[in-house]
């Protein structure tokens, strides 16, 4: 009978010691296969991320290097001091002045025959595929495009030039390589993946002696179940709080929300991006189509055009960096001429559409402002306000100080607003009840609350549903950095 216990009670310890071995195998393969799914996802969208940024870089660079080009071309031989009179001058030239990086090519193309090229070894010599020159001969608009070459993918732009008084036709080729790039992008995702495999052993071992520990309290409560019968009632289950895993359940949640807190603002920042950039290229594009032969109407129109590149200019570089908004430097204050500001915002907004547009009134004053925000913010306003009217409606800028207060405002015959969207439609996506003509993202009104905030003032609508729309930018005279 002894020997019957003992080996019943051995068996029996045996089977608890195979069920809590089956059963903290089975809660590491699940902790571990989420721990995979979270690692897969983040090495898969930053390494997504990170091809994205550098395809931006490099066509940051095309157009830096086309803006290059044409402040050189626009300005007197450096060699001479007098204008350039042919075609093969002003490339020559600008190929001697202007030195390639090793990711990069530049060179010239006279009358469809390669001409110069670059200083430096180039991976790929595309002056020597006649194939790409005789399509880069043939361009006559400044062109981009993607090239699969031996050495990976290239991007290249072609800026077609010609000289007055010269008949031959010439074209810059600007080239930079991918290559180095990607492989620095392989290098991050091929670390960050050695990192997370090395993790996942480690949480492995690790969490096969955590997940021990955190079943020892369940273990003890069914060995405790097991040996109450009814002749020992006196044995009680001795219940043990789950603190641990609820612990892990809340640090593996605050991971989580890192996460998608990092990734929503990785998809506001395109958005804001793609979106922001709309405004002054129409402003450019409608400047440029309706530019005479004039001279003071180009420089005029040019005048535009380059505070337009330039307002983008810096708008990427901020949107590269970090979230805009959050950022110390968002603003950049200076003492600005609320006049011009209005003056020159609506000329600007002329250009986006056919309307009967107007200034109601000028703020005759200064005030210790960011300039280019501001115009950012009005333009998206007016861009709103044609968006709500027909050709042949009204819409008025204006602007004035009062009570230390400077009021900005675009006003529209437009739609109207209905009272119960006037905050909603300041919230990121969305959109006027009864909107129906615009199909953007929706950001706009939010980015125009989020440069008033950052000024310390706010955005204030007035409107009825079928008699226009008046929103105003009510702002602060004093610098937001002398309100801290």
């Amino acid at each position: 009978m002894m020997m019957t216990t003992v080996m019943t009670t051995t068996a029996t310890t045996m089977t608890e010691h195979r069920r809590g071995v089956t059963a903290r195998t089975r809660i590491l393969a699940w902790i571990l296969l989420l721990v995979t799914i979270a690692i897969v996802a983040i090495v898969a969208v930053t390494g997504r991320s990170l091809f994205s940024r550098a395809d931006a870089q490099v066509a940051a660079e095309l157009s830096h290097e086309a803006d290059k080009f044409r402040a050189f071309a626009s300005k007197p031989d450096p060699r001479t001091g007098t204008e350039f009179f042919a075609v093969r001058e002003v490339l020559t030239s600008h190929l001697q002045h202007n030195l390639a990086e090793d990711s990069e090519m530049f060179f010239s193309i006279i009358d469809g025959v390669a001409d110069r090229r670059s200083g430096g070894d180039p991976t790929v010599r595309l002056d020597q595929d006649s194939a790409f020159v005789r399509t880069a001969a043939a361009v006559t608009t400044p062109t981009t495009g993607t090239l699969t070459t031996d050495a990976g993918p290239v991007k290249y732009a072609v800026i077609p030039v010609s000289v007055e008084g010269d008949p031959a036709t010439g074209q810059l080729v600007i080239a930079e390589f991918l290559a180095p790039e990607y492989d620095e992008a392989w290098s991050t995702i091929w670390i960050m993946s050695i990192v997370a495999i090395v993790s996942l052993l480690l949480a492995g071992v690790t969490g096969w002696f955590i997940a021990g520990r955190v079943l020892a309290p369940i273990r003890d409560v069914r060995t405790t179940a097991a040996r109450i019968t009814e002749t020992d009632l006196g044995r009680r289950i001795d219940v043990v709080g789950n603190d641990d895993v609820a612990q892990l359940a809340v640090t593996f949640n605050g991971m989580l929300d890192r996460l998608e807190t990092a990734f929503t603002g990785q998809r506001r920042f395109l958005d804001d991006a793609g979106h922001e950039l709309r405004t002054p290229i129409t402003v450019i594009r409608g400047h440029l189509d309706v530019m005479s032969d004039d001279p003071d109407d180009r420089e005029q129109t040019m005048h535009l055009v380059n505070d337009e590149l330039e307002r983008m200019s810096r708008l990427v570089d901020d949107l590269i960096m970090l979230a805009r908004s959050e950022r110390p430097d968002f603003l950049m204050v200076a003492r600005t001429d609320l006049t011009d500001l209005v003056i020159e915002t609506f000329a600007k907004a002329t250009a986006l559409a056919d309307r009967r547009w107007s200034i109601a009134e000028t703020p005759e004053a200064f005030a210790i402002v960011d300039e280019q925000r501001l115009t950012q913010a009005l333009l998206q306003l007016a861009t709103n306000a044609v968006a709500h009217t027909d050709d042949g409606d009204a819409i008025a800028l204006g602007g004035r100080v009062a009570d230390d207060r400077l009021q900005l405002w675009v006003s529209d015959t437009g739609d109207g607003i209905a009272e119960g969207d006037h905050e909603r439609i300041f919230q990121r996506f969305a959109r006027g009840s009864a909107e129906t003509r615009r199909h953007g993202t929706g950001l706009g009104l939010a980015i125009v609350a989020r440069i008033a905030e950052a000024h310390s003032g706010h955005v204030r609508i007035d409107s009825t549903p079928g008699d226009g729309a008046t929103f105003t930018l009510d702002l602060p005279l004093t610098s937001p950095k002398e309100q801290q």
